[in-house]
């Protein structure tokens, strides 16, 4: 896809008029010819504020001039009135394919509704240099289109039919369909200018046939990207983002290149600040704190997205933010090493990420993209194959790399072609950051708006492993409100020895859940913590098993059981050995009922709420003090209850250790020790202590803290160790005191432990 990187605004590609002579443009892109013959327009007398036409030859367009962005306005013909009909319209021209998208936001004009319609250019538009985007109001949202078959004649005819998705602003979702049809004339070299346009750019008239009614169409050309977004940067003393890097064929990247030829997108990257102070281990809570107070405040609808280059945590990256407005943060983990491994480069072994270039640049790439709503390709319905782009996770890339052919050299800075169609062609609310929340409309298998799907079909076509067995084990009846956990056991029946992931786990991508609905809706469910780092193995000796178990009560579906019924759940693993294979459970059922008293229902009540299953999930309420208040009333009026136990095990995890504020280094939250260990012992008595305790403890800690205060706590707890030393929880020996006691509870806990993500300490393996 390298014509996204010299493509000019646009230019003489393509069959249609391609004897034209051609037009001169400088290094940004800028139609150099049309400014000038347009500035002696106006200089010999044309009206300044009007849009100028200046034809230069009688010939169609070339079919690059359709690649890009383009600002549809559409008007009613007859009497009607007055609104504003206008949006985005993708055109991708990139030969074999010619296929279009957009999105239509609908207002009334604030002014002269005249003028207000035949603006070229949206008030505030998102500015890149002298390309722009038409990013509209989020409630001035209206439908969506996408077509159904393109035609570009040589007379330079546009045509195309298209199914139009109509948006419902209340319920924040598609709720109808119907098709249309437009067509538009592109000929001339129609070079228009106006005051408020960046640069003179190119036009085309037609119209359109919606709901039965004629419209007149004008399409404004405004990239030749198809869509914008800015991006902050924040770095952490001490690391520094890659500007560039240089791959191992010698081509130079930057973020924004990479962008803008893999996908056609126009990243404006910006560098804010570079001395946050020093965090040597990161908690979800705190990132996102750090996203709500270090972004700079913005006002308008421009896209942005913003990025931290942070010190650790586990894995190499993580796009952190499940809190509305979605998707707006990743960060990059600086300090995380890569393995000693003979697949890896030797200049890269045991390196920090951030001091491989290249390896780092990728992550922040493929964070990114997670904000822009992107799966890794393991994770997605649509038969999306593993492979080495930009989106597989680097424990999938090593998986390819040999010691001839080493990682990150064998890495592609380029999307699969599932990615980056769904970067040109899906809806605003879809890829937006700070929209629908991450997996809305291609993660979910029946809402938001169904993707086209080609002969291969839904995910299914996998290779099942032949020696592999996993059991899912939930519980057959619950009601609503109740905390609930789920257990996985891989069981190695073969006669020989095999290597599995360790991530038995919902945030590291090897394990997911599939979930059916009492109304048939089908749900792709993993944590809502996605973590992305290399794959740690471990041998599996014939009869050996492996567990591994997670909190399945608040996932990457919110409330998971929020309606009573039915409901269907199985687990899928990728083995992660490279042989492909894929080991599944049988289906499970768990019938949610409603509450049966006064108690069970004040329990909902305190329990079913967004703020509680986010605390339950990350294991910390930050600085939520409505999760708070619910979590302690939760402890101290339904403590007997394992929703009352898990929310007292919340708040001691939460109150033994600061919550850090990333800009003056502070806390914005001191840790209570005497008040965590108190809410500790409530839990473990509400649990009964033992493998009970175990199991609440390793599901509610997030699957990246492994080391996270309430494992030290547990720990203690099993050794017997009443009089423990106070923790700070930051790290500081969680599971030392294992050796005080050998007993079974403690082996589970190892156990468990060993399947989250990597801690600071490695001494619980």
């Amino acid at each position: 896809m390298d014509h996204f990187a010299e493509t000019p605004l646009f230019g003489d590609q393509g069959s249609c008029g391609a004897d034209a002579e051609p037009l001169e443009y400088d290094e940004d892109g800028s139609l150099t010819l049309a400014r000038a013959l347009a500035d002696q327009l106006i200089a010999a007398g044309g009206p300044a504020g009007a849009t100028q036409p200046t034809t230069i030859f009688d010939r169609p367009c070339p079919l690059g001039d359709l690649n890009g962005s383009w600002y549809l306005q559409l008007v009613p013909r007859g009497a009607h009135i007055p609104t504003q009909i206008r949006g985005p319209m993708r055109i991708e021209a990139a030969r074999p394919r010619l296929r279009i998208s957009g999105d239509i936001y609908v207002a009334r004009p604030v002014l002269n509704p005249l003028e207000e319609t035949q603006k070229p250019i949206v008030a505030g538009a998102a500015l890149f240099g002298r390309n722009w985007y038409p990013q509209l109001p989020k409630g001035e949202y209206s439908w969506y289109f996408r077509s159904l078959g393109v035609t570009y004649s040589a007379t330079g005819t546009l045509t195309f039919r298209f199914e139009r998705r109509l948006w419902n602003n209340v319920t924040q979702e598609f709720a109808a369909t119907d098709t249309g049809a437009m067509s538009f004339q592109c000929r001339n070299r129609s070079i228009i200018t106006h005051p408020l346009l960046p640069q003179p750019t190119l036009s085309m008239s037609g119209t359109a046939t919606i709901g039965g009614k004629t419209y007149d169409a004008v399409a404004t050309k405004t990239s030749p990207f198809y869509r914008g977004c800015a991006v902050e940067v924040d770095v952490m003393v001490n690391r520094h983002f890659p500007l560039s890097a240089t791959l191992v064929n010698g081509t130079v990247v930057t973020f924004a290149s990479v962008y803008r030829q893999a996908a056609g997108w126009d990243c404006a990257v910006r560098v804010d600040e570079t001395n946050l102070p020093d965090d040597p281990q990161l908690t979800d809570a705190e990132l996102q704190l750090a996203l709500a107070t270090h972004r700079t405040p913005t006002t308008g609808d421009a896209w942005r997205f913003w990025l931290l280059v942070g010190s650790a945590q586990t894995g190499f990256g993580v796009m952190f933010d499940d809190v509305a407005p979605f998707r707006e943060g990743a960060v990059g983990f600086f300090d995380e090493p890569l393995p000693n491994q003979t697949n890896i480069a030797a200049a890269a072994r045991n390196k920090k990420i951030g001091d491989v270039t290249d390896a780092f640049l990728r992550t922040l790439i493929h964070e990114t993209g997670h904000g822009l709503n992107l799966f890794h390709p393991k994770h997605d319905v649509h038969h999306n194959p593993v492979g080495k782009t930009i989106m597989n996770q680097t424990g999938d890339i090593l998986s390819f790399a040999t010691p001839t052919d080493t990682f990150p050299g064998n890495a592609l800075f380029a999307f699969d072609e599932h990615c980056r169609t769904s970067l040109i062609h899906s809806p605003d609310p879809q890829v937006e950051p700070g929209w629908k929340a991450f997996g809305w409309g291609h993660g979910n298998l029946s809402s938001g708006l169904p993707e086209p799907i080609d002969a291969d079909g839904l995910t299914g076509h996998v290779r099942e492993d032949p020696d592999l067995s996993l059991d899912l084990i939930v519980p057959d009846h619950m009601f609503r409100g109740e905390f609930v956990t789920a257990e996985f056991v891989v069981t190695n029946r073969g006669e020989t020895a095999r290597a599995v992931t360790r991530a038995i786990n919902l945030s590291q991508g090897d394990l997911r859940l599939l979930l059916t609905r009492p109304t048939g809706e089908m749900e792709d469910v993993r944590d809502v913590v996605m973590i992305c780092g290399a794959r740690e193995m471990v041998t599996l000796e014939p009869g050996e098993t492996l567990r591994g178990n997670a909190q399945i009560f608040f996932t990457s579906a919110g409330l998971t059981f929020r309606r009573t019924g039915r409901h269907v759940v199985s687990a899928e693993l990728d083995v992660g050995d490279g042989s492909g294979n894929t080991v599944r459970s049988e289906a499970s059922t768990i019938i949610v009922r409603a509450a049966a008293d006064e108690a069970e229902e004040a329990l909902a009540r305190l329990a079913m709420d967004d703020t509680v299953g986010r605390a339950f999930a990350l294991g910390d309420f930050g600085l939520d003090i409505e999760a708070r208040s619910r979590l302690e009333a939760l402890a101290a009026d339904h403590g007997g209850t394992s929703t009352g136990a898990a929310a007292a095990l919340t708040l001691a995890n939460s109150l033994s250790r600061d919550l850090r504020d990333l800009r003056n280094g502070g806390a914005h939250r001191e840790a209570d020790h005497d008040a965590a260990r108190a809410l500790f012992q409530q839990g473990a008595s509400a649990a009964g202590g033992g493998e009970e305790l175990v199991r609440l403890a390793t599901a509610l800690v997030a699957p990246n803290e492994a080391d996270a205060p309430l494992m030290a706590l547990t720990a203690d707890h099993l050794a017997g160790a009443a009089d423990a030393p106070k923790r700070s929880g930051r790290g500081q020996g969680a599971g030392d005191q294992g050796e005080a006691g050998q007993s079974g509870e403690h082996e589970l806990l190892r156990a468990l432990r060993a399947t989250l993500a990597r801690g600071v300490g490695e001494e619980y393996r």
